[in-house]
């Protein structure tokens, strides 16, 4: 039944010597695309079919929604199994077997779109099997599908889509799979030349022909529900009629809700426009007669198909005419499954205002093989659309496919699996945000997003400021960490005046950082001259500290430079008298200093020796327990915090991954010399292997950036209500202030937060030429439980923790492993 001769350069030869090549191609993501953008669209698919599809040759699309494979999680189990931290181990471990266990249940597929078109060779070129060409004219014959094959991609890359030829490997895989579908991998195909087997088959020489590479699957046609192909049950459904009026992007509704492994084929023969002229003509003078003839009484069927043809004909010169059809073919592992996907399928297709679909039953085989790929059979059921209403059949959108390779595994809202990965040749930079309202899960998505990172890069090192002790839990469960306090009754000191090992002065970039952190008591003069006295006094009087403890073991502290302040008169370097302007100004810089001195609450942490010496690769920084409104106290934090992220991402070699992030970001972030601090940090830190990150309530925070947005290449944004989605005549919306597509004020109301179950995010990444905008889809943030009991900051669960970490004397994750055990009895 099957009509394949061979593979020849890419292109399938059929045995009547007809030609066939075939198209892979992504349609852009459906979260930047309105009803009314996709209107807009119709009229660049519209040339897909008007300019690459040549007349009465067939045109087929495959959607295809495969159940994913085990193996595309190996590289999880992979990183998992070779990292030296036990945690960081365990959690990935779960993570891979809660994703296996949605595998083997059928919850998540791939989508995959390609197409193909047959190439008919003019008459007097014609062979076939029983005329066998000879290598020119096969060359000949191949060139020229070749050559359309270039058109089609051409075409499609210019109406949007993602577009690139299929290799004679993925001709040979696509109908592999479809006679094989139990088979999780194809075999690589064995061309031609190399097909002679070193055995002898009655005496003979074997040459392995397509037809036994790809038939490695038994056919059952017996039972009346339809064939069994191999393991796997097989059943066709195809539209009885193409629906009464098409929307474009309806095929999205064909596929909603399904997975496990669908394909949804349309296929469209264009007919030649001359024919269908006359045809029409024809049919037109024939139910004239019957319907405006003198002394005819018309005949209300008649009179409608006159109307019909009239307004085909009015469609000449502008429209093309074709065959086409739809089916769905549904494959499925258990006769229970083919019930399932078959009643969800029919659901699906009965909301086209199309009439109730057809089913097969055992008739499915004959369907089945007609509709296999790369073949030019003609399927059932077709009909006569024009070139508006076949582009409505075709897929104008998709879920998105994610990157090549990822360090974590994000499951869309379609249920497909998307790889992700903050450092990727794919996007500009490694920088990313995390914009949701409180309760949205954004703690969950951030350590979700650094435990896959860390396990896959195990050398790398984060640094994590947070606010309100959300991280403090996975950060004393690592095996290599410190947790440095910010407050009064911390008990972590650092002194600002430390220099790198060896040194004895500090160079301008540390000095400039201590002339910063000064004016942190010292507010600026607005007069320019001034400041410069000031600016002048402050380094002269640091420089002088030094020199005076340079053969000392005690190291010069705040109070030292103050003393220096009030003291010195004349220049360290040339021994002049200062000027008596350079003088006051020293003199006024002392007695300012002197609200962080003494008996200032903040002298114990900014006049102090260090006793504590940073070594750790995770390091989490908590202010919570600075009090709200102690502007100060948050700025001398913000200064240290801003030391230690500027040490690791300089310190360590580049090809080491850092990751920085900064929760709660528009609390920590409130002075214009804090945004310059972060804004210097997104200027440089991609040429220092930094991913920094922050995590935000208020959109309106990224306001601070202006043209450095964009330096965040992945945004996560949670689920606003729609009045803060789009915003007011008064205020801006969260749409409008991050730059979102405009379908984003409809998704964003949308996204959802199932408790213990998962998080909803829109995910768009910035692609690296920046050409296409951003790409992305909806995510849905899952974990196991054992994570999400470690990740998990709300007071009840902490309350939980705490009682059961103690019972296992401070092992954190014996502690949390005990609660999940008792709540669920299961990690997973």
């Amino acid at each position: 039944m099957l009509p394949y001769w061979d593979i020849h350069e890419n292109i399938m030869v059929l045995r009547d010597g007809r030609l066939v090549y075939g198209v892979y191609f992504e349609p852009p993501s459906h979260i930047h695309y309105t009803d009314d953008d996709l209107l807009r669209r119709q009229s660049t698919l519209k040339s897909v079919f008007d300019l690459a599809v040549p007349d009465n040759e067939t045109f087929r699309t495959y959607t295809s929604l495969r159940g994913a494979l085990e193996e595309e999680i190996e590289d999880t189990r992979r990183y998992a199994e070779v990292c030296p931290d036990p945690v960081l181990k365990e959690l990935t471990l779960t993570r891979a077997q809660m994703l296996e266990a949605k595998i083997l249940s059928g919850e998540v597929s791939h989508w995959k779109f390609f197409a193909t078109v047959t190439v008919t060779p003019p008459s007097d070129l014609r062979f076939s099997i029983d005329e066998p060409p000879s290598p020119e004219e096969l060359q000949r014959a191949v060139e020229t599908a070749q050559g359309y094959q270039v058109a089609l991609v051409a075409q499609m890359t210019a109406a949007g889509f993602a577009a690139q030829p299929m290799t004679r490997q993925y001709v040979f895989a696509e109908c592999f799979y479809w006679l094989n579908p139990g088979w999780p991998v194809s075999p690589e195909f064995i061309p031609q030349a190399e097909r002679e087997v070193r055995s002898l088959r009655r005496g003979r020489a074997d040459h392995l022909t397509l037809l036994r590479q790809l038939s490695c699957t038994v056919v059952d046609n017996l039972p009346t529900s339809g064939p069994i192909v191999g393991d796997r049950y097989v059943e066709v459904i195809s539209l009885g009629r193409l629906p009464e009026y098409t929307e474009t992007g309806y095929l999205k509704q064909v596929t909603e809700g399904l997975h496990g492994t669908y394909y949804v084929i349309v296929e469209a023969t264009r007919e030649n426009d001359y024919d269908v002229s006359n045809e029409l003509e024809k049919k037109k003078t024939d139910l004239f007669t019957r319907v405006r003839a003198p002394g005819v009484i018309p005949n209300g069927r008649a009179k409608n198909l006159l109307e019909d043809v009239e307004a085909a004909q009015g469609l000449e010169g502008v429209e093309s005419r074709f065959e086409a059809g739809v089916s769905v073919v549904l494959v499925a592992q258990s006769q229970q499954e083919l019930e399932r996907m078959k009643r969800r399928a029919r659901a699906n297709l009965t909301r086209l205002r199309a009439g109730a679909p057809i089913s097969y039953g055992f008739q499915s085989i004959a369907q089945y093989f007609a509709l296999a790929p790369f073949t030019a059979n003609q399927s059932h059921f077709l009909f006569q659309p024009y070139t508006s209403n076949v582009i409505d059949l075709f897929p104008p959108i998709s879920p998105w496919k994610g990157f090549d390779e990822g360090a974590i595994t994000f499951q869309s809202r379609d249920k497909s699996l998307i790889r992700f990965d903050l450092f990727t040749p794919q996007t500009r930079t490694a920088h990313f945000a995390i914009f949701a309202p409180t309760g949205s899960g954004k703690t969950v998505l951030a350590l979700s997003l650094f435990n896959a990172h860390l396990t896959k890069y195990p050398d790398s090192v984060l640094v994590v400021s947070d606010a309100k002790k959300d991280f403090q839990y996975f950060f004393r469960s690592l095996k290599d960490h410190a947790i440095i306090e910010f407050g009064y009754n911390s008990q972590n000191r650092f002194n600002i005046f430390d220099l790198e090992e060896g040194a004895v002065e500090p160079d301008g970039t540390k000095l400039s950082a201590l002339i910063q952190f000064i004016r942190l008591f010292v507010e600026r003069p607005a007069d320019a001259r001034e400041k410069d006295y000031e600016d002048v006094a402050i380094s002269e009087a640091i420089l002088a500290t030094y020199r005076q403890f340079k053969e000392e073991e005690r190291k010069p502290q705040l109070g030292d430079v103050q003393k220096m302040l009030s003291a010195i008169e004349a220049y360290a370097d040339t021994g002049r008298n200062m000027e008596l302007e350079v003088i006051g100004a020293a003199r006024s810089v002392a007695i300012r200093l002197r609200k962080g001195l003494g008996a200032s609450p903040l002298a114990p942490i900014v006049d102090c020796q260090s006793n504590v010496k940073l070594t750790a690769r995770r390091i989490y920084l908590s202010v919570y327990g600075i009090p709200e409104g102690d502007d100060l106290m948050k700025r001398v934090a913000h200064h240290i915090a801003k030391g230690i992220q500027w040490k690791v991402a300089k310190e360590y070699p580049r090809r080491v991954k850092k990751f920085i992030f900064m929760d709660e970001f528009e609390n920590m972030i409130q002075t214009e010399e804090e945004v310059a601090d972060v804004k210097r940090m997104l200027r440089v830190f991609r040429s220092f292997g930094v991913s920094f990150g922050i995590g935000t309530q208020d959109p309106a925070a990224s306001d601070y950036f202006g043209a450095l947005k964009d330096s965040f290449a992945h945004l996560f944004v949670g689920g606003f209500s729609e009045s803060v989605a789009r915003g007011s005549a008064e205020r801006r919306g969260v749409v409008e202030i991050l730059s979102l597509p405009k379908v984003m004020e409809e998704k964003l109301p949308t996204l959802g937060n199932l408790q213990d179950k998962y998080s909803e995010f829109a995910l768009l990444t910035l692609a690296a030429n920046g050409s296409g905008g951003r790409v992305g889809d909806i995510i849905q943030v899952q974990e196991s439980k054992l994570a999400l009991w470690l990740f998990n900051s709300s007071n009840a669960e902490v309350e939980k923790k705490d009682r059961y970490v103690e019972q296992a004397g401070g092992d954190v994750l014996r502690g949390v492993k005990s609660l999940v055990d008792d709540l669920y009895g299961s990690y997973v």
